[in-house]
């Protein structure tokens, strides 16, 4: 069944998982294509990209996805990854290209869960709180002991960052 995702427009803290809980999404290589089509993503969309963090099995994200909604911006977003991820890891054939994966990555396995989870913004408490939780989000899965010394992480890419407006309520 589709999730339904009744707001479309606006500023989003959006957080996507792995299917499974299968810790992929930090596999080598697969952080530098999930930010690239990020970056696409947000450019085609013509979207503004204000935060992301990107863990072993799962991402954050806060975005506002342009004109055509958030549900199109992250089905592009993750159809492309996808199809990038596998592409370069040959899961299509059950080849990895490192023989350290090989145990990990196959084609049953490798995949966004098909939803995703939304939190509309609307104030400015909500967004710092927010942007706080997706820099502090590998430091509170205890992956590192200062948040910006995790590499995946838009603290380590502010240039492909948009800049956030100043809110007055």
């Amino acid at each position: 069944m589709t999730q339904t995702h009744y707001a479309q427009h606006g500023l989003f803290h959006i957080t996507t998982n792995s299917k499974d809980g299968i810790p992929w999404l930090t596999l080598s290589g697969v952080p530098e294509m999930i930010i690239d089509n990020l970056v696409m993503t947000k450019n085609l969309y013509k979207s503004e990209l204000f935060a992301f963090c990107i863990v072993p099995d799962h991402m954050h994200l806060i975005v506002s996805p342009g004109e055509r909604g958030l549900s199109a911006f992250m089905h592009s977003f993750k159809r492309n990854a996808m199809r990038d991820i596998r592409n370069y890891y040959n899961v299509r054939s059950g080849r990895s290209r490192s023989s350290a994966t090989n145990s990990l990555v196959t084609t049953n396995n490798i995949t966004w869960q098909k939803s995703f989870h939304d939190e509309h913004i609307l104030t400015n408490k909500q967004r710092a709180r927010a942007m706080r939780y997706v820099h502090n989000n590998a430091f509170g899965h205890k992956l590192v002991s200062n948040p910006s010394d995790w590499p995946w992480t838009s603290l380590n890419f502010e240039n492909l960052l948009d800049p956030l407006d100043i809110w007055i309520e």
